[in-house]
């Protein structure tokens, strides 16, 4: 006969969590959070890129959470883990506003529209994800009330994904137009071309943070006794390996090989030869 804890936890997750899987997921979060936080340190990348391990570590205590709520789940040990795993990929967007922004700054490129300065770039985007994360977030408090508050808040985070869908796809039409568009150039030590580069990781890694927003959107329409909410694999292949896969994405593609260290000199963005009746000369210049 089931324990009072078990039926718990089949009353919150409608199945038994794997605890093999999450303890495999914790080991690998740690270790990627661990890698990419030496690796910033290490490079002297720009702080913003902290954030990347941060993220990292605090998934790695939603799955502490799970681990916890395996057995003998409580409402507070299942908030935990829904906060824990849902809110922090958030984190990685900022992580590409703050990039994207970095590309079109040290172009040098006046902008033609508003929707191209750098600040603009960075904080709207940052704003938007902040009040998408406030929407998540106060959802996910209240389904830990009563039943009625429980569906209001899910609606509530429901609405929060599909603003954060939205403004992702918009951030998204952005990067392609400055990968496009040959006046956006800058140039970093060792780096052939970092634009390139920069772009090919923020691709990748939006449209995993992309599958991964549809997939929740998904879940929770569905709702916690819906298929997807209680299948097991579809979190740990859409939220889990996806996330993960974007962590190595990043360290791969590690964006603060394609931007300027902290604190090193900016190189121009073009670079003229002027020629002279002894000789040429490389004349650097910033548009």
């Amino acid at each position: 006969m089931p324990t009072q804890g078990e039926l718990d936890t089949l009353r919150f997750f409608h199945y038994y969590p794997n605890v093999p899987l999450a303890i495999v997921s914790l080991v690998i979060y740690i270790l990627l959070s661990v890698a990419l936080l030496v690796r910033v340190y290490i490079t002297k990348s720009r702080n913003f890129l902290y954030i990347l391990g941060i993220t990292g570590l605090m998934e790695s205590i939603g799955y502490i959470f799970r681990l916890l709520s395996a057995k003998n789940t409580t409402l507070g040990t299942y908030i935990g883990m829904s906060l824990f795993l849902l809110l922090p990929p958030n984190a990685l967007a900022l992580v590409n506003y703050k990039a994207t922004g970095e590309m079109i700054r040290l172009s040098g490129v006046p902008p033609s529209r508003f929707w191209l300065k750098p600040k603009f770039v960075t904080w709207f985007f940052f704003s938007s994800d902040v009040f998408a994360f406030l929407l998540q977030g106060s959802g996910g408090g209240l389904q830990a009330m009563n039943a009625e508050m429980a569906a209001m808040g899910k609606t509530i985070t429901l609405v929060g994904l599909i603003v954060q869908l939205f403004f992702f796809a918009s951030f998204a039409l952005i990067t392609i137009h400055v990968h496009r568009s040959p006046k956006y150039q800058y140039t970093v030590l060792g780096q052939a071309n970092p634009k390139r580069n920069l772009s090919i990781c923020l691709y990748i890694t939006l449209i995993l943070l992309y599958i991964r927003s549809i997939y929740r959107i998904a879940e929770y329409a569905g709702g916690y006794d819906g298929v997807i909410a209680t299948t097991e694999w579809a979190f740990y292949v859409f939220d889990t390996l996806i996330i993960a896969i974007a962590f190595v994405v990043y360290y791969v593609l590690f964006i603060g090989k394609y931007l300027p260290k902290r604190n090193e000199e900016e190189l121009p963005a073009k670079s003229t030869r002027v020629n002279s009746s002894s000789s040429s000369l490389d004349i650097n210049h910033v548009e």
